[in-house]
């Protein structure tokens, strides 16, 4: 009997192992997306200039962005987020709507990604990225009238920017994840056949863990819902109906956390961070008309 117990116990110790392996090497995975490469000059279009920008964020990482100004300036700016893997690059076509409606657009690498430094955190360290980039926008642009729209991770982390950054008069988020704990659990959930889908929380945990321990950051501070819950900044929550990567559930939740201050659009037949494909006229009157009606009250 002993011996089955010394076996019982090395198998069990094994099996710990292997887990907290294989959520090792998934956390460095998650912290160390694909890079695309970026044009060496921003894609530029008439009637607008385009030039670089860069910020030094608080750990001392370098941080670039693209920042555009339309000929006819409607005295307004915008932040725009890409999500995971992505880099400013993808959002150039959504910036061009705002520029044709008079909008400065800021596109920046978020940490991690195009030829920003550092690691992705899910929101930990970007928060203070962001704020940093609207201290830039303020600066550069003299414009207190400053919107944020992000897509999927970039979505997530402005929400998360909220936390601290009073100064958005309205943002959008498209497809955002409740914290960083759900999203990865759910994620990995959906990767296992029934009755082993327990073993994504132990999973994550250790993914985590990892982080803490490896990195320096803890992943469980990555919380939009957090953002939410300090901020009286309006929010435009958007999230495809079909969504299989990050459920309707997550804005759902986020909605009922942000509450009176946020607005919730379930789009039918949207999937991930595509609304403006699915619903392209609804999609840019309802997020222009939310710049322009829904905002905080202007200091001074």
């Amino acid at each position: 009997m002993s011996r089955l117990v010394t076996i019982g116990a090395g198998l069990l110790a094994l099996a710990g192992a292997a887990l907290f392996g294989a959520g090792s090497f998934a956390a460095e995975s998650a912290i160390h997306p694909p890079r695309q490469k970026i044009a060496l000059v921003c894609p530029c279009f008439s009637h607008m200039s385009c030039r670089s920008a860069e910020i030094t964020a608080r750990d001392g990482v370098e941080l670039s962005a693209w920042f555009y100004k339309p000929d006819a300036p409607n005295g307004k700016v915008v932040i725009l987020l890409h999500g995971i893997g992505a880099s400013r690059q993808d959002m150039v076509p959504l910036g061009y709507l705002f520029l044709r409606n008079g909008y400065a657009v800021l596109e920046p690498d978020l940490r991690g990604h195009g030829e920003s430094g550092g690691l992705a955190t899910y929101g930990v360290l970007e928060g203070d990225d962001i704020h940093r980039w609207v201290d830039w926008m303020v600066k550069n642009t003299g414009s207190k009238e400053i919107y944020g729209f992000g897509a999927s991770l970039g979505a997530s982390v402005l929400l998360q920017s909220l936390e601290t950054e009073t100064r958005f008069q309205a943002v959008v988020a498209e497809s955002p994840y409740y914290d960083f704990v759900s999203i990865a659990d759910e994620r990995i959930a959906r990767l296992l056949p029934e009755g082993t889908k327990w073993v994504a929380g132990p999973f994550v945990a250790s993914g985590i863990t990892w982080a803490r321990w490896r990195r320096g950051f803890d992943l469980r501070e990555a919380s939009p819902a957090e953002g939410l819950r300090r901020t009286h900044t309006p929010v435009l929550l958007i999230h495809g109906a079909e969504d299989n990567r990050t459920s309707p559930a997550n804005s759902e939740r986020l909605a009922r956390v942000g509450d009176p201050n946020v607005v919730l659009w379930i789009v039918p037949g949207s999937h991930h961070a595509d609304a403006w494909a699915t619903v392209k006229k609804e999609f840019e009157r309802r997020v222009l008309g939310w710049y322009s009606t829904s905002r905080v009250p202007l200091p001074g």
